[in-house]
């Protein structure tokens, strides 16, 4: 058997060698390997005793471990109290409350003669010491009357007034701006066609709603403004307006055509406009449109009939009148009537005293009693309503009902019933 294995071993030795050889590879080292000095035996003792000590270490370690398992096992599965914690991301802006600021409204008031003079001419309004006349009122309101915009005389009046107050009241608040000086230095080239309108309104800006080049629609009752309409629709077709104010700077119009509707409020015109901004800064111009915008302006008008013209903004509050003044008016108004008519005209003098003297037994009576409620005049004390005496308030009396006598509560006697106390026995007398 022994003889087999050693015959049979050299064989499959050398059928394995040629497979080892052509399958594998000699591995070549990556580094090169260096020979370590032979330690001494003090060197060797030293090193040994760090590894004996490092061993015992573990295995104390290990030990506590195996003899701890149990208990640490308890505190690990025991169930405890959760603990949430949490991070303070600050609030959202949108919950953060902001509060109002209060703005004190200034209201317009009739200036004096001193100070509505402007250059010599009575000026109709004042706004921040700049002028609004008589003139450039009625021109913007006779394009509105000519256009044939809806509205009544007074909505228009105060459509006109609060955009030629707006435009004013910006202007006031850039005395030195940076479009006025842009203005002067491109107004020649525009005029002369040195520089195209498409290349002035994409290098200064042009107004809200404009398209590529400055392009806009200018419509009826635009949200540009009554004056803006007014420019755009006076200036001749091919033309140039002349420079004017807006809310936002100095602007110039250029008309390429007029779109004619079927009525007179459906045209249009289409313009180029640029316009030449006060301020680059947004913030700015904001803070100077919401000063105006909310009333912060000083406002001077010439009388009494332009003070009425005025929108409700610029307005004080009307006083209210009691019952009791408003007759006093009524009652002055018929007779200032009755000393203007005199004997012209029997009938209607005649009608007049009828209603005076049911005015003034009404003021009379209201005067009686001491009070200025309103519920004490009817609504029929009006100038020209029908004569009809005085009547005094009805006063309503109570009602005389007799006295309700309420009935006694029929109870029944409640009988006490006595405690089951035992008896007591009383010791025998002494003898």
């Amino acid at each position: 058997m022994f003889l087999r294995l050693a015959i049979v071993a050299p064989l499959a030795l050398a059928a394995a060698l040629p497979a080892q050889l052509t399958t594998t590879k000699p591995v070549k080292p990556t580094t090169p390997v260096v020979l370590t000095q032979e330690r001494s035996p003090a060197e060797q003792l030293e090193m040994l005793k760090k590894a004996k000590m490092r061993l015992q270490q573990e295995i104390k370690f290990a030990t506590e471990r195996a003899q701890q398992a149990k208990s640490l096992l308890a505190v690990k599965l025991q169930r405890g109290k959760p603990v949430f914690k949490s991070i303070d991301a600050g609030k959202p802006a949108s919950a953060v409350p902001v509060a109002p600021t209060k703005v004190p409204r200034r209201f317009a008031r009739i200036g004096t003669t001193e100070e509505m003079n402007f250059g010599g001419n009575m000026m109709m309004v004042m706004v921040n010491d700049r002028a609004i006349s008589r003139a450039s009122y009625d021109s913007v309101m006779n394009y509105l009357r000519e256009s044939g915009t809806e509205g009544s005389e007074a909505l228009r009046a105060q459509r006109v007034l609060f955009d030629l107050i707006r435009i004013e009241g910006v202007a006031s608040q850039f005395i030195e701006n940076d479009g006025e000086v842009q203005l002067s230095e491109n107004l020649e080239p525009l005029e002369s066609g040195k520089k195209t309108f498409a290349a002035a309104a994409a290098e200064f800006g042009s107004v809200a709603g404009a398209k590529e080049g400055g392009a806009v629609d200018v419509s009826r009752n635009s949200i540009l403004g009554p004056y803006f309409e007014y420019v755009a629709f006076s200036t001749p077709i091919g033309k140039l307006s002349r420079p004017f104010r807006t809310t936002n700077g100095y602007a110039l119009i250029k008309v390429n055509s007029i779109k004619k509707g079927a009525q007179n409020g459906l045209d249009t015109v289409n313009a180029q406009v640029v316009q030449f901004a006060y301020s680059a800064n947004q913030e700015v111009m904001q803070e100077a449109q919401f000063k105006v915008n909310s009333g912060q302006v000083d406002l001077l008008v010439i009388d009494q009939a332009a003070m009425d013209l005025l929108p409700a903004l610029f307005k004080p509050a009307p006083v209210r009148l009691t019952p009791r003044q408003q007759l006093q008016q009524q009652i002055a108004a018929i007779e200032s009537q009755l000393r203007t008519l005199g004997d012209s005209d029997a009938a209607k003098s005649a009608t007049l005293n009828s209603q005076l003297n049911n005015l003034r037994a009404r003021a009379k009576l209201m005067m009686q009693q001491g009070s200025s409620d309103a519920t004490q005049v009817a609504p029929s004390d009006v100038i020209g309503s029908d004569t009809q005496p005085a009547k005094a308030p009805v006063k309503s009396t109570p009602l005389n009902k007799p006295p309700v006598k309420k009935a006694p509560l029929n109870k029944a006697p409640v009988k006490s019933t006595p405690l089951n106390k035992p008896p007591v026995k009383k010791a025998p007398p002494k003898k």
